[in-house]
Formats: structure tokens, C-alpha cells, sequence
């Protein structure tokens, strides 16, 4: 049993002044990403009025330093070095980045080498190994060439729009060698595409990749453009897809049952401790390829019996988090619980929003056997119950695909609580410079959930020397109900760059408190340190 600690970091740099330029605008990294223990040059795209500009990680294990050539980073991963996702920005005393995604993983990298196009032309690679790759024109193809084992079971999987953010719908194929396509993939995970395919026979097979715009327009044909950026992972050996539960305690330690293709028996389990403060952990194995990505949730978290059926429903109490994975066709998963005639229930089942295959099916019931309640894709393929309990009783919950098809890929995770009256804060965008004698406004969209209707008392936390910020109220109603505006001011103290976050808190009522987020790029993730600078007067 592996054993891996989560740790947040969040720095705070004091900077000079300097000649008056724009903010550092980063596009994209290539390579989007490398192994641990690896030092290597990355390019940045995007301007930059200045240079050399520093750089902003949001966890330990990189070390990186603007390198003598404009646009290029010198990167250094430590061996040790959690995998998975890592979040940067560049800065300077001007403002900095949006932040951009670099991934680090546990195989081999290589880099995409044209011509690649043809199927005489793919690239030779070894039977495991991530490959950084960009298609960078219209029309574009490239090929990768393995030698595979009767039997052997290669797995293939490209991190793009989901992970990194490239405007593209891609494409996987497996062909034989004379180019015949044996195997085809595309959106197993968002728009990105990931296969299993298990050698016929010994031999040379090429692994191919193209893509579509992830917004459709009306081009016909295979597109490409500098902004095309992806990682394949292409193994022979482990490889993580999911893992039971899908979400964990905060604060707990807990042992996961890994779940993918090609694990080894010492690799199935994976002691974690969720001492972070973060909404999530990202897990890895370093045997195996890929991370996962579960939440950190602070009610109960419990597992699917194998025997859970309308035969031998599984009891269960309001609030809980239940993983379970819809195993072979027709397979039901059915749960029991108590409630009170007028109570407020509501259940969630992901499935498709976490990269994995089930399209859920909820009906609720109540102890006679009649049906309450029936949903399907309430909220994109995924599906969410709400009911006003009509008497008290015992009530039975029916989860399945409701297409009837199971499987190893058909994991999920359903919550199950009591309606709560809740809110969010939104901001359009995660860096912001205020100028000295100037006041800085930023605008933060309230969403109002299940009813919630107290007033919410807003505020920042961490802002450096000499800046204030007047907090602001959201009433319970009226236009502030929806948005407010907090204001920043500075006087003329020293120029400084770091992070801070802005904290609702609800006046009266539970008085909850919630951290403002934003969108991380193009991905589904959001964060929650915003980057201010306080420039030289």
C-alpha cells in the first residue's frame, strides 16, 4: 500500500517597479507537461512587453525561472513530485497571466516529431511512453508506431480540451500496419478520447490522431492550429481510470480501490490522507499512468454493496456520498432511507461530468411501491431528483444507466441530503492590478441556491500592506441580490503582487461562508486565489 500527502501552497512576492508595459499574456505551454525528476525548456506563447518575467506555481514540486530567450522556461520537476495537474502564471509588476495547466506524470515523455502524417511516417515509440504533441495546421495527422505482443493490452488516452484546455474535438484510432482501422474512440472522457485495445496478433500498429473544432463551424475536414496542443498516453502497463470511493471525508485517511487496465496486484490499493483545505485531491499511483482528480466533502462517503438490488436494498442515511460503478447490462443499484412527510430531499448522480460513461437514471418511490419522481439529463447527461416528501415513511431509490449498459467505465457518484438553502461567488476573471491613489472595482456574480434568500456580508482576506477594501452586503433581494461590486484602494505603500481571496459570509441563518472562483482556462476546474498587483505610482 502506497502512501501520498496532499499540501497547498500559496506564496506571497514582494517585487520592484519597473519600466511601465503591459501584463504578461500566456496562451499555452508546449510541452504541456513532463515526467518527475525531468528539467527541461518550455516554450510560453503569448506576449510578453518585458522580459524576464517570474513565475507563480500553485503547489510544491516545480521550480521554474524565466530562461535567457524570450518566451522560454526552464522547469525542474523533483523526483518526488505529486502528478497530476499543476496551475502557473506569469507576472510582473505590470500584472500577470491567466493561469495555464502543466502536467506532470509518472511514464516517459517524448516529443511529437514531423512528418508523422502518412502511415510510412508514424512515429517509432516505445511500448509505454507520453507523447507532447500539437496539431499545428489544417488537415493534420499524427501517427505513432508500436510493437505489441499477441495479447498485449495497449491503452490510449489524449488529454486536450478537458485537461489542458486546446480548442479541439480529438480523435483516436488504432490501424494495422498497412493502415487498415482496426479500433476508433473520440469523447470517452469530455472531447477527449481514450481506448483499450488488446493485439490480435504480434506485430507493428500505428495509433493515430486528428481532431475537429471543439466549437463546430463551417469547416469540413480535420483542423489544426498552433493552439492544438495535446498529451497522449500510450502504456502497455498500468493505467488508472477510477477509483472507489470517488469522493472522501475531508480530513480522513482512506484506502482506495484503484480500478483500471493492466494494474498489478501490489497497485490496487492506495492509502490517502486528505489533509488539504482544498475542495479536492488529485491521486496517482507511481506504477501506474494517469490521476484522478476526487472530491473532498464533509458529510459520510460510502460504497455500493455488491448486493445492493430491489431485492436487498442498501440502507442508507441522509447526507451521504455513495460511489458505486453499474457493473454488467441491467445491473440496478437500489438504496433505502427514511424520511418525514414536507422534508426537503435532493439527489445528485455524476457520472459523465467526472470522464466516465453511465447516463443516470433516478426513480424514487415510496414504501408501497409507487413511483414519485423519475429524471434523467436534468443537468447535461448527468441527472438530479428533487422532491418534497409527501408522507413519512421508508422511500427506495432506483439508480441505473438508462440505456441498461455496465461496465468498468460506468462508475458514479450519487449525494444524498436534505435540500439547504446555499449560494456561490463568481468572478469573470482571476487577476486584477490597482494603482495606487486609484480604487480598483471587482464584480462578483452571486448565484442564489435552493431557496437561499439571507444577506451575505463580502469581504477580502490576505490583501498586502496598505491596500483596504470596504466590505460589501449582497441584500436579500434588489440588484444586489445578484452581483455586487467590492472596491480595492491603495495608498502609496510598496508595489507588491500575491494572492488573495474574497469570502462571502451569510448574515443570520447557519451563516456559511463561501470563497469566490473563477474558470481555470477552458477546463471544468475553478480556482480560488486571485492575483492581484499593486503597481508603482
Amino acid at each position: 500500500m502506497s502512501k501520498i500527502a496532499f499540501i497547498a501552497w500559496l506564496p506571497v512576492v514582494l517585487v520592484a517597479g519597473s519600466v511601465a508595459a503591459a501584463p504578461p499574456k500566456l496562451e499555452s505551454l508546449f510541452p504541456a507537461g513532463t515526467a518527475r525528476g525531468c528539467e527541461l525548456v518550455v516554450k510560453a506563447n503569448g506576449s510578453f512587453s518585458n522580459w524576464p518575467v517570474q513565475v507563480w506555481v500553485d503547489r510544491p514540486g516545480l521550480q521554474i525561472q524565466a530562461a535567457e530567450e524570450k518566451g522560454d522556461l526552464r522547469i525542474n520537476v523533483d523526483a518526488d513530485a505529486p502528478c497530476g495537474v499543476y496551475w502557473l502564471r506569469l507576472y510582473s509588476d505590470e500584472g500577470a497571466s491567466a493561469l495555464r495547466p502543466f502536467l506532470v506524470g509518472t511514464l516517459a515523455e517524448v516529443t511529437e516529431q514531423e512528418p508523422n502524417d502518412g502511415i510510412g511516417q508514424s512515429q517509432q515509440l516505445p511500448a509505454s511512453v507520453t507523447v507532447n504533441g500539437r496539431l499545428e495546421k489544417m488537415g493534420d495527422v499524427d501517427g505513432f508506431a508500436m510493437k505489441l505482443q499477441a495479447g498485449q493490452r495497449l491503452v490510449a488516452s489524449l488529454q486536450a480540451n478537458t485537461t489542458l484546455g486546446s480548442p479541439m474535438d480529438g480523435v483516436l484510432q488504432i490501424c494495422s500496419e498497412p493502415g487498415f482501422v482496426l479500433q476508433q474512440n473520440d469523447d470517452a472522457r469530455g472531447l477527449d478520447p481514450l481506448l483499450t485495445f488488446v493485439a490480435p496478433q504480434a506485430g507493428t500498429y500505428i495509433v493515430r490522431t486528428f481532431a475537429f473544432p471543439s466549437t463546430a463551424n463551417g469547416t469540413i475536414g480535420f483542423a489544426g492550429s498552433s493552439s492544438y496542443i495535446y498529451r497522449l498516453t500510450l502504456t502497455t502497463g498500468g493505467f488508472l481510470d477510477h477509483a472507489l470511493p470517488l469522493a472522501i471525508p475531508r480530513g480522513e485517511s482512506v484506502d482506495l480501490k484503484l480500478f483500471g487496465w493492466n494494474i498489478p496486484p501490489e497497485a490496487r490499493l492506495l492509502l490517502i490522507e486528505a489533509n488539504t483545505s482544498r475542495d479536492s485531491v488529485e491521486v496517482f499511483h507511481p506504477r501506474l499512468a494517469s490521476t484522478l482528480l476526487l472530491a473532498l466533502v464533509g458529510q459520510p462517503c460510502l460504497e455500493v454493496r455488491e448486493s445492493s438490488s430491489p431485492e436487498q436494498p442498501q440502507t442508507i442515511e441522509l447526507p451521504s456520498t455513495i460511489s458505486g460503478r453499474i457493473e454488467s447490462a441491467g445491473d440496478e443499484d437500489v438504496f433505502e432511507f427514511s424520511g418525514v412527510k414536507g422534508q426537503k430531499v435532493v439527489f445528485r448522480a455524476e457520472s459523465d461530468s467526472l470522464g466516465y460513461l453511465l447516463d443516470p437514471l433516478l426513480v424514487l418511490s415510496d414504501s408501497a411501491g409507487k413511483e414519485l419522481a423519475r429524471v434523467d439529463d436534468t443537468d447535461g447527461r448527468d441527472a438530479v431528483l428533487r422532491l418534497t416528501l409527501p408522507t413519512d415513511g421508508p422511500y427506495r431509490l432506483l439508480f441505473r444507466d438508462v440505456h441498461g449498459h455496465g461496465g468498468l467505465r460506468y462508475a458514479y457518484r450519487l449525494t444524498a441530503r436534505q435540500e439547504q438553502p446555499d449560494f456561490t461567488l463568481k468572478l469573470a476573471a482571476d487577476s486584477f492590478v490597482l494603482t495606487p491613489g486609484e480604487s480598483l472595482e471587482i464584480s462578483l456574480a452571486i448565484g442564489r441556491l435552493e431557496g437561499f434568500s439571507n444577506e451575505i456580508q463580502i469581504s477580502a482576506c490576505g490583501l498586502p500592506e496598505g491596500v483596504t477594501a470596504e466590505s460589501v452586503k449582497s441584500e436579500a433581494t434588489g440588484d444586489s441580490s445578484k452581483s455586487v461590486k467590492l472596491v480595492l484602494r491603495s495608498d502609496l505603500g510598496p508595489a507588491a503582487v500575491g494572492t488573495v481571496q474574497i469570502i462571502g459570509t451569510e448574515i443570520g441563518g447557519a451563516k456559511i461562508q463561501r470563497t469566490a472562483t473563477y474558470s481555470l482556462g477552458a477546463t471544468p476546474r475553478r480556482g480560488k486565489d486571485i492575483w492581484l498587483t499593486v503597481s508603482k505610482k
